[in-house]
């Protein structure tokens, strides 16, 4: 009963998936953010030494979406997903990789920051929901941070892969080798499948019907969906016991990824990255700095829209590149009895998008001019136990300064962005965040917690320079006002007997100046505004608006080797003020009820779950946006792994049991380069069938 009870204590939804045995990703979800002597006490939901082997591990969307019921994922295509928390998704959620900052280079979020990093790299990570960071800018309403492995001392490593089904597969290899003064660690992945089928037995591929001339040609239909590289390494000197420099580099290489919900494919997706980190672990002083860098080629090569320009090969085509340096210089300290953090922290961040179109004869340089984003920002934050009450808080001031470069937009361009905006080509703000949260501890489990945060985002490049002229004119608003959040978090975790555990959090959160897309009838490409005109003109606006919901999970041990799990989350999102521009009072993109229930067996050895994963019906959409209703679903998954002498590890899979066919609400795409058919429908695009796979790995 002792692994019973400890198993309970430390996760609400799941506990491990053979953390004893063969290591893998841990996942570890915070609602709020506490420090209490130097270490994490934050009320928390833990998949602690979570093992992604027992998942497809296709997509970090993915996995965190089937554990965490309030997480979702934008489906584009077989893979890179974006993360959607509570409502909120894109730039309103801070991804990171190893504390660094990652934005991809496409216009529409091919390539999202999860998208850059793949499962064998990863060692944790870490969600922590609400307005509570604030060592990072713009964490408008969660974090994700995904900490890769690090070497250790000794020799050792690991080598692996999946096979399923529609030719799915990841072949993977990593080792380590070091001693007390410098470690070493270097790995290598490739990914690789076809199209997916859905429950109908349709390729994915075949529901991308935007027109009769615009589908994939038939032999693309079901070549590869994907193909990727990956190399990374990593080293960490110690040159005494006092001090640390770990210095690491990731290169990942996307060719021919398919995006079905889109009108173009990526021909690559090219990422450099860089970090170091140097720590004085006496006096608690740390200074990171990191740089990255992404190029992405998206065309229609692949489509029959490209059949008239053989030579070119194209009628479509966007290249893009984004790129990221910053840093930050922090200090833990012990102020007045209070364990305080402070430190400063800057980036630059540089997006340039060129697109063609019409087999190039027209030319839509800079429909992201080359905008600068510049960001400095000085935070302090502090936590102090008294008695059974912890209270913490952080306080965050940032400046920022975007300006785009209209040399580099083509006249078209240029002149769609001056006839609506004037000269106005930069633009700076400056704002303060932080948050108050108190903790009750009623003994060594038992707790609740209220927190009280508000945090700001800046508008990001495309939200205030984006132009793009043609048909369906796409412009953005340099007047922008940055989103702010304020927010309010309750909940506890609660063990009435021994072997049960329940985890709730409630939150309201308000949106001022909240960044929104604007679309109206134009009567022509100038958008100039007509109702009766036959052009659809798209740019952003601020409005007012509040997101709320919650989640429950839980956790019931009926044994100290079977346990059963539930977890249950919504969110309702509203427009406060439409400011006379809108009609429909519901948000975009807010997901439904979705709850999952599973029972597990572990002994450390043999390792079975059966797991259900119910999505309600989605009828809250904004019609001022063309948002569709999508349906309830249900479907069923089965795992089971054999782990041998805590080496040889053996796991199978079956996703969607029963071969539903079901569309996830987030099931198409609105901007840029959106999903629209010619009748005006999105073209949705419907989930995987039954996925059988099998994962297998040696750790030595």
């Amino acid at each position: 009963m002792k692994r019973l009870a400890l198993g309970v204590l430390l996760s609400t939804t799941a506990i491990v998936y053979y953390s004893q045995a063969v290591e893998g990703i841990r996942i570890e979800k915070i609602t709020v953010e506490e420090k209490a002597a130097k270490e994490e006490v934050a009320s928390k939901k833990e998949l602690t030494q979570e093992e992604s082997k027992i998942t497809r591990q296709i997509d970090l969307g993915e996995i965190l979406s089937e554990f965490y019921p309030e997480i979702w994922y934008m489906r584009k295509a077989g893979i890179a997903n974006d993360l959607y928390i509570r409502g909120f998704s894109k730039d309103n959620i801070n991804v990171l990789i190893d504390d660094s900052k990652i934005y991809g280079a496409c216009p529409n979020r091919m390539d999202p920051p999860a998208f850059h990093v793949s499962s064998p790299q990863i060692d944790k990570v870490t969600i922590k929901e609400g307005p509570f960071d604030v060592e990072n800018a713009g964490s408008l309403a969660a974090v994700v941070n995904v900490k890769t492995k690090d070497p250790k001392e000794g020799v050792g490593g690991e080598l692996g892969g999946s096979y399923g089904s529609w030719s799915y597969r990841t072949l993977y290899g990593w080792g380590y080798v070091g001693n007390k003064f410098i470690k070493v660690l270097a790995g290598a992945s490739n990914q690789y499948s076809k199209p997916y089928e859905s429950g109908e037995g349709k390729k994915v591929t075949e529901y991308a019907v935007y027109s009769p001339n615009g589908r994939y040609k038939p032999q693309y239909i079901n070549d590869k969906a994907f193909n990727i590289d990956r190399v990374w390494f990593k080293t960490i000197l110690t040159p005494n016991d006092n001090a640390e420099i770990k210095l690491s580099y990731a290169f990942e290489n996307a060719r021919n990824v398919l995006y079905p919900a889109l009108k173009m494919d990526a021909l690559y997706d090219r990422t450099n990255r860089l970090n170091g980190d140097f720590v004085l672990k006496d006096i608690g002083l740390k200074f990171s700095i990191y740089y990255n860098e992404v190029k992405h080629d998206m065309r229609d090569t692949f489509r029959t829209t490209s059949n008239p320009f053989p030579a070119l090969g194209y009628s479509m085509k966007t290249y893009a590149e984004s790129k990221m340096f910053g840093w930050k210089l922090s200090k833990d300290l012990n102020l007045l009895g209070v364990d305080t953090t402070v430190g400063i922290d800057s980036y630059l961040r540089n997006w340039l998008a060129n697109n063609v179109q019409q087999g190039g004869s027209n030319v839509n340089n800079g429909m992201i001019p080359d905008v600068n984003i510049k960001d400095i920002g000085l935070f302090i934050k502090g936590s102090k136990n008294i008695d059974r009450l912890t209270l913490s808080a952080g306080l965050r001031y940032d400046y920022n300064y975007s300006k785009a470069d209209p040399d580099s937009m083509s006249s078209s361009n240029k002149n769609l962005f001056t006839s609506k905006n004037g000269n106005k080509f930069s633009n700076s703000d400056n704002y303060l965040s932080g948050y108050v949260i108190g903790k009750y501890n009623f003994n060594k489990k038992d707790n609740v917690y209220v927190g009280l945060g508000h945090t700001v985002r800046a508008p990001d490049p495309e939200e205030r320079f984006i132009s793009l002229s043609g048909m369906s004119p796409w412009y953005g608003n340099p007047d922008l006002k940055p989103t702010k959040n304020t927010e309010l978090d309750l909940g506890g975790e609660f063990f009435p007997v021994n072997n049960l555990g329940i985890k709730a959090n409630l939150f309201y959160s308000s949106l001022k100046d909240y960044i929104y897309l604007y679309q109206y009838r134009a009567s022509n490409t100038s958008c100039v505004p007509s109702s009766s005109g036959n052009t659809t003109c798209t740019t952003y606006k601020n409005i007012d608006a509040a997101i709320y919901g919650g989640d429950i999970n839980g956790v019931y041990g009926f044994t100290d080797k079977v346990f059963a799990e539930l977890g249950i989350a919504y969110q309702v999102g509203k427009k406060t003020s439409k400011k006379g521009l809108y009609t429909d009072s519901d948000l975009v993109e807010i997901p439904p009820l979705k709850a999952r229930a599973a029972v597990k067996y572990d002994d450390g050895t043999f390792y079975g779950l059966v797991e259900g994963i119910y999505s309600a019906k989605q009828s809250k959409v904004d019609s001022d946006l063309k948002e569709q209703q999508t349906g309830s679903w249900f479907i069923m998954n089965v795992k089971a792994g054999y782990t041998y002498a805590n080496k040889l590890f053996v796991g199978v899979g079956v996703d969607n049991v029963f071969d539903k066919f079901y569309y996830n609400y987030l099931s198409y795409v609105r901007d840029p380069f959106r999903g629209i058919s010619q009748s005006g429908v999105p073209v949705k695009i419907p989930e995987p069938g039954r996925f059988i796979y099998a994962n297998v790995s040696y750790r030595f």
